[in-house]
This record gives structure tokens, sequence and C-alpha cells, in this order.
């Protein structure tokens, strides 16, 4: 298989045996090597359009709050979304089928946000927040369906090198791609660049969801849904009405793990998140960064992470996943810090390659502890909730961290979410202590 050795040639190995005691079946090893090549291009399709997002919308004229909004609208959108649509997931016997849905409606959008600048200048910038926001109804749902999906196709024994070697191959293709991106974004006339990036991205979607349908899933035998019939249904349909909500608490008592590990993450995830918006603002505004520099920070970012999986799988296999998440999480203050005491793009260029060794860790560990967490039955609607959790924070975090800079200056609202993100990093180390006891 040509990509198979051409990324063995630079380190970056498809194949996950050597890695654990058992060699896994020929099925899963093909299925290992689609879900890596699936992230190649999804990475690659998602990154001509995430990282320009920010820098977009201020050429658009969007004003502070609606750069905020960026994050928080679509936040706000996933929230009513995702327990209601991962329970349809759930009940199906074809989850393979739905997620490919949702993620092609997704990618659908592309071709609508390249149309914005068709419209009147006085409502684009407004328009692009409307289009982002509902854009990721079908974005966060596809994810939620995917993670789930994942989860049934990838042992636990696997999991750890898999999604390492899946993580490790997305950031280099991502990161090349969105320095290629950047240098010739400065070089086209705005928006033109902007319309032909944004239709690449929809078709490399096209490509992406092709691979994604190779993966075998497993039968639906495999995996029984309940027949009901449509006299009982309306009966059930009634009874679940009026008893779901006592059901899901129920449930999650059942569940203290779960529940640990999301409060945990809602206080980690608004630390983490508070401080996006601003990065954008300063970085746009304060440090003049151009595209080719939203490109240099990334490509930084990602290079720091591709020296740093390696070392995670290490850390994790030995300590687990908790302890890893204190152990990655709690150097991430490093960049609102940076950003606090440096006005200089070079020298944040420089961190972000220390910070991408210590995310490529965080994130990692984020998604497997995840899977751990969550229990087999019901899998997808226990990601939705965490999910939905988690996306609280999202909507009030950005909002939050604009509202920083209304009572202080960047400095000191860097600096306090430099603080933020330390105590955030401690709610991993105290549920590890609970978990141990």
């Amino acid at each position: 298989m040509f990509l198979s050795k051409l990324f063995s040639k630079l380190g970056l190995s498809f194949d996950v045996s050597k890695s654990d005691s058992s060699s896994p079946s020929e099925k899963l090893q093909q299925n290992i090597r689609l879900n890596i090549i699936h992230g190649m291009f999804n990475v690659a399709s998602l990154d001509m359009v995430n990282p320009f997002l920010g820098i977009f919308a201020i050429k658009l004229g969007a004003s502070k709050l609606m750069v905020a909004l960026l994050s928080s609208a679509p936040a706000a959108v996933s929230l009513l979304s995702m327990i209601p649509l991962a329970g349809c997931i759930d009940r199906s016997s074809r989850k393979k089928l739905l997620t490919f849905s949702f993620m092609l409606a997704h990618r659908c959008f592309f071709m609508v946000v390249a149309c914005i600048p068709f419209f009147d200048p006085s409502i684009r910038a407004l328009l692009f927040v409307a289009v982002i926001a509902v854009m990721n109804l079908p974005g966060s749902i596809g994810n939620v369906a995917w993670q789930s999906f994942i989860s049934r196709i990838i042992p636990p024994e696997y999991r750890v090198s898999a999604f390492a070697a899946r993580n490790r191959i997305m950031n280099l293709v991502g990161t090349t791609l969105t320095v290629l991106a950047g240098l010739v974004l400065d070089r086209l006339k705005y928006p033109f660049g902007y319309q032909i990036f944004f239709t690449t991205a929809f078709l490399l979607g096209m490509i992406e969801l092709y691979v994604f349908n190779k993966i075998e899933e497993p039968a639906p035998e495999d995996n029984p849904v309940p027949s009901v019939s449509p006299t009982n249904g309306m009966q059930n349909a009634r009874a679940s009405g009026s008893l779901s909500l006592l059901k899901t608490i129920h449930e999650f008592r059942a569940q203290p793990r779960f529940i640990r590990y999301t409060l945990a993450s809602i206080l980690f995830y608004f630390s983490w998140q508070i401080a996006w918006p601003l990065f954008s603002w300063y970085q746009v505004k304060v440090l003049n960064a151009n595209n080719l520099w939203v490109s240099v920070l990334s490509l930084m970012n990602t290079g720091g992470s591709l020296f740093g999986y390696g070392f995670w799988v290490k850390v994790l296999n030995r300590h687990g996943n908790l302890k890893t998440l204190f152990y990655a999480s709690g150097f991430i203050f490093i960049v609102p810090a940076i950003y606090a005491f440096s006005h200089s793009l070079y020298v944040v260029a420089a961190f972000n390659l220390l910070v991408g060794a210590i995310f490529s860790g965080v994130n990692l560990a984020l998604f497997n502890a995840l899977l751990e967490v969550t229990p087999e039955e019901r899998k997808t609607s226990y990601i939705a909730y965490y999910n939905t959790a988690i996306t609280v924070s999202a909507i009030v975090a950005p909002i939050a961290g604009v509202a920083l800079l209304t009572i202080m200056s960047f400095r000191w609202a860097f600096i306090v979410c430099a603080i933020l993100r330390i105590l955030g990093s401690l709610c991993f180390w105290v549920i590890d202590q609970m978990d141990s006891r």
C-alpha cells in the first residue's frame, strides 16, 4: 500500500501490532489503516477552513462579540441537538450510515460558507456566524457518532497506539496544508482565495467520506436492536417520556467514574477555551498576523505534536489516562502566559513548538479516557451527554474571555487565563486520586 510505505519511511507506521502483546486480525488492521487514511482527509478538509474562520470573520467586518460567537453559537446549537440525536443513533442498527449522513451534511456547509461574500456587505458577518452555528448541528452529532462508531471498531487494547498513529499523521498532513493555505491566501485577492479553499475543503471532504465508507462495520446481528410493535412502541414512548429524566438520573448514579470525569472536563474545557477568542483578536489586531502567520503558528504547534505522540503513548501505557491528563495539561498555562508577556510573533511561534508536544498528550488522553469511562451499553448517548456538558463551557468560556477585556488589559486577561488552566489541570489529579481509593 503506497501510503503505508510512505509513512513508514517517515517513522509513522500504520501497524499497531508492534506495540501490543498480541497481533490484531487482518480485518482489524485494515480498519485501523482506513481510519488513519480517513483522518488524513478529515484534517485536510477541516484545516482548510477552521484555522481561517476567525480572520475571515474579521475581514467580513465582525465585531469582537461576533468573533466570540464563532465559538459560542455553534456550541449552543450542539447543546440542543446532541442528546436527542445521539439517542436515535443508539437505537439504530446502522450507525455507520447515520454517521456518514451527518458528516456529509456538515461538509456541504463549506460550499455555503464559500458563497457568503456574494451577499450584501451589511449582513455578511452576521450571516457567516449564523451559518457556522447551524453547520455545527450535523458536525457535532457526526463527531459523537464517529466516536461511538470507532470505539466498536477498535478494541481498547489497540486504541492508544491506533489513535496515536492517526493523530500523528493527521497533524503532519493538516499542518502541511495549513501552511500552504496561508502562503496561497496571502497571494490571492480577497475573498477569492477563501472561496477557493472552502470549495477545495468540500471536495476533500467527499474523498474523506469515501474512505470512511470502506471501514467495515460489525454486522447488525452482532449488536441487535430490540424490535418493538407499533402498539407497544406508542405505549413505551409515552412511558419513557414521563420517566426519561428519572431513568437518566438513575443511570448516572450507577456511573460515578463517568460523572467525575465529566465534571472535571467541564472545568478543564472552560479554563482551556476562555482564551480562544483572545488569541485570535490579539494575533490579528495587536501582533498584526496575516494568513501566513496563522499557518506558521499552526505549523509550530503541530510540529511539536509529531514528536510528542511517541512520548505520550509510553506515558499512557505506563500511567493510564487520568495521570497522563494531569501531567500533560499541567503545562498548558504556558500559552496564555507567553501571550501576556510577549509582543513578538516569533516568540509565540517558538513556544508553540513546545506547547504542541504537550497538547498531543492532552488530546490523546482526553479521548481515550472518555472511551474508558463511558459504559458500552448506550455508548453514543453517554458520549453525547459528555459532549453536551462540555459544550456548556464552550458557550460560556469565549464570552467570558471577551468580557475580561472590558475590565482589564490583554496582559491581565491572559494571566487570569493561565491561572485558570492550572486549576483546570488539577481537576484530573483530584479524580485520579478518588479513583485510586
